[in-house]
């Protein structure tokens, strides 16, 4: 069925976007003016949470209010708590049936509504997922995540099929997609945590029954150096743990225990990944944690045995993998000092007036 802006006019508007804010001065003008330029923007509501940032960001947030007179976009302060927890204050606001969610510093894509609004007005999706251009600060395309290719776009069920491709693809950004509301329950991101996403995503999945996939681009994801996703500490790893491990406990001798058990070898690997990239002085506690999930998932391979003879799978050597990969990374970085190729890691300053970068 073709979808109008003109028909909801005089209804309630049916997707509502958490924007999460915390000193994005520069960025967070741009990602509100991504939303408000799209055609059926009456459709949607903006809910800004800025986190008690210490720059400019509620000023330049409450400038684009202004010129839009309150008409889409609710703005609410809060004290510094943490992305997720400015996700929860968002997501407590949110009146209408779907929800997505953007970081500040990103952007919406031309098209974005075209494409998204006809199928939330169908409905009947719980969940719909599409593709991201990683792009840099001034808007130019980096690279890309698809998580829909052309052959798989369109409705199915939310089957285990379905389950088990999102645990093996382990794209778990929560603004990849967009939500029925009703999925969530109150306050859902773990507050305090790093990879909340990973933490929550996999559960709004097991609960949803549908799945609609748009295979193009919909959202600009802003890779900024030094920003908290390019930095690793004890701390990701240390939170990773946690999420393996609520992962784990989800396993019961049922059919869907491929599906825990997967995010967990993923959470794992990338667990490795980042407790390689630590600093010095914390690698030895990032080994030591790396050992404990390795540990937590042979306990849970020694309980599925006993309960229902399910044989999993040990987890593959990884200690020299990863001191092998350590090594490699800051050989890297060394070669990048000497060439003088390091990274910008200034913050980009406020840009009155700038005009977006939505290239589709």
């Amino acid at each position: 069925m073709p979808f109008e802006s003109d028909s909801l006019r005089d209804t309630n508007p049916l997707l509502s976007i958490v924007v999460a804010a915390y000193n994005i001065e520069g960025y967070i003008e741009e990602a509100l003016e991504s939303l408000l330029s799209q055609p059926h923007i009456d459709a949607m509501k903006i809910i800004v949470v800025d986190d008690g940032s210490r720059d400019e960001t509620y000023a330049a947030a409450r400038a684009i209010v202004e010129r839009d007179r309150g008409v889409h976009i609710e703005l609410i302060q809060q004290e510094n708590q943490g992305l997720s927890a400015a996700r929860n204050t968002g997501l407590a606001a949110v009146r209408t049936p779907y929800v997505g969610f953007l970081d500040g510093d990103d952007i919406y894509l031309k098209g974005f509504t075209e494409a998204l609004m006809p199928v939330l007005a169908e409905r009947k999706w719980d969940v719909v997922e599409y593709n991201i251009k990683i792009i840099d600060d001034d808007g130019r395309e980096l690279d890309r995540i698809d998580l829909v290719d052309d052959a798989s776009g369109g409705g199915r069920p939310m089957d285990r099929a379905a389950l088990l491709t999102f645990a093996e693809d382990y794209h778990t950004f929560a603004w990849a997609r967009v939500y029925r509301t009703d999925l969530f329950d109150a306050a859902p991101f773990p507050v305090g945590r790093h990879y909340e996403d990973a933490a929550i995503v996999p559960s709004t999945y097991l609960r949803a029954d549908s799945l609609y996939r748009i295979p193009k681009p919909l959202i600009g994801y802003r890779r900024r150096y030094g920003s908290i996703t390019q930095r690793f500490t004890l701390r990701d790893v240390q939170d990773l743990r946690v999420n393996g491990k609520e992962a784990l406990a989800r396993c019961d001798g049922s059919d869907m225990d491929d599906f825990w058990l997967t995010l967990f070898d993923k959470m794992f690997r990338r667990a490795c990944y980042v407790g390689a990239r630590v600093d010095r002085g914390s690698f030895k506690q990032a080994s030591e944690t790396l050992t404990a999930m390795a540990v937590d998932h042979r306990k849970t391979r020694a309980t599925l045995a006993e309960r229902s003879g399910r044989e999993v799978v040990e987890l593959a050597p990884f200690d020299l993998h990863v001191r092998a990969d350590r090594s490699i990374h800051f050989l890297k970085g060394l070669v990048k000092k000497l060439l003088k190729r390091s990274l910008d890691r200034h913050q980009r300053a406020r840009r009155p007036g700038a005009s977006n970068q939505m290239s589709g």
